[in-house]
Parts: structure tokens; C-alpha cells; sequence
């Protein structure tokens, strides 16, 4: 994918072979790029335009905006009902639509023998996959030592079960080491995830790293 940022004349290639990291000096400005995406992650009409083989994308659909990394909740609303949706579906697939009858026929005659020992007469017609998945509360494992296998980790289910994005990382650089960025850059590369890093102020430039600074006068260093 590629982007072109508010108020900054250049076009950003984030698919390339290094992972693309842009340093804002200008606070000013940095701030309205940071709001322009996040608007446009809204839903809203904004300046910043992404793209992706000469076909512009909808922000919506297509981008995250990562500005909160302590504490990070891999459990995003979104990402869970993508994932209970795919369990439900696959609860009713021809493999396990005989055992998820089956199931469902049993838990109604447990819910009838509970009803004996209570005053009236009961039906559950509202029972179904659907209902007790949900019931269930399904949530991702997200107990993690390490932030960069944590964000890995939460990219590739973000694409397994939400489809491809460009994951925009804002000073993700003051949580993980110069060691322990480089590492997750590596991996990101060859795990085919598309990313771009937005810094405030600079940090040691990184193997895996493609570095553009914005400086002060909005000059374009590369």
C-alpha cells in the first residue's frame, strides 16, 4: 500500500523491502496527520489519501491506528464478532452441523429438566449456535512479556479474520528497545504485514527500517 499524508508532499511505499518510518519534527504537524488518519479511520472526509495499486482505499476498511501500546487489548470488538462469526459458521459447516444438532438438542433437554423444580410451563425456542456462542464470551490469550510478539501476533489475526490493512504505529519506538524493534521489523518483513511507523522525534535508524524525516520546515529528508 501507499500513502500520502496531510499537508506533506511525498508518497510513502509501505510494501517495500524495508518497513517505512516517518519522523515529524513539526508538532503542528504531526498532530494533524495524526487526526486526519484518525477522522478518516471514523469514517469522515479527510486530507490523507491511501491507495493501493492506483486504486484509492477507504481508510475505514483499510488502516489501524496504533497510539496506546500499555496496556494493549488484543480484544478489539471488531476483532471478536469476525471471530464469533467465523465459530458460528463453522458450527454449522457439513463437518459439524450433525454434532452442533446434537449439542443443542441436549443442552434443551437440560434446560427442561432444570425447569422441572420451578413453577410453570417452558419452551426455549430462541436456542442456537448462534446465541450460545455468543454466551461464551470467546477473547483472545493476551498474556504477553514481550510487546512486539503481542502487536505480531494481534496483526495476524487482525488479517485472518478482518482481511489486509496498514497497521500505523504512532511512537511505538519509546515502548521497544533498538534490539527488540529491529527483531519485530524482521518479522513484520517476512511475515508479509504492512506497516508504518510514525515518530515525533528520532531514535538510531534500524536495519529493516526505511526512514523519511519531516523536518521543522516540512523539508523531506530521505
Amino acid at each position: 500500500m501507499k500513502i500520502i499524508l496531510s499537508e506533506i508532499d511525498h508518497i510513502f511505499d509501505c510494501a517495500g523491502g524495508r518497513c517505512c518510518s516517518i519522523v515529524i519534527e513539526n508538532q503542528k504537524l504531526f498532530y494533524n496527520v495524526i487526526r486526519d488518519i484518525f477522522n478518516q479511520v471514523q469514517g469522515e472526509e479527510g486530507i490523507s489519501v491511501l491507495s493501493e495499486d492506483n486504486k484509492v482505499l477507504p481508510m475505514a476498511k483499510h488502516i489501524e491506528l496504533m497510539t496506546r501500546f500499555v496496556p494493549f487489548d488484543m480484544n478489539q470488538k471488531n476483532l471478536i464478532t469476525k471471530m464469533t462469526t467465523r465459530m458460528q459458521n463453522i458450527a454449522i459447516d457439513e463437518s459439524h452441523y450433525m454434532e452442533t444438532k446434537e449439542m443443542l438438542g441436549k443442552w434443551e433437554q437440560y434446560l427442561m429438566k432444570l425447569s422441572l423444580d420451578m413453577v410453570g410451563s417452558f419452551e426455549f425456542s430462541k436456542i442456537s449456535i448462534e446465541t450460545l456462542i455468543k454466551a461464551a464470551g470467546i477473547r483472545v490469550d493476551d498474556d504477553y512479556d514481550n510487546l512486539g510478539e503481542q502487536l505480531l501476533d494481534y496483526f495476524e489475526l487482525v488479517q485472518e479474520y478482518d482481511g489486509k490493512k496498514l497497521f500505523i504505529l504512532v511512537n511505538l519506538r519509546s515502548y521497544l528497545s533498538d534490539a527488540e524493534m529491529n527483531l519485530f521489523l524482521q518479522n513484520i518483513i517476512e511475515r508479509d504485514i504492512q506497516i508504518l511507523i510514525l515518530e515525533s522525534s528520532e531514535h538510531p535508524i534500524l536495519e529493516w527500517e526505511c526512514r523519511h524525516i519531516v523536518d521543522a520546515d516540512f523539508c523531506i529528508l530521505c
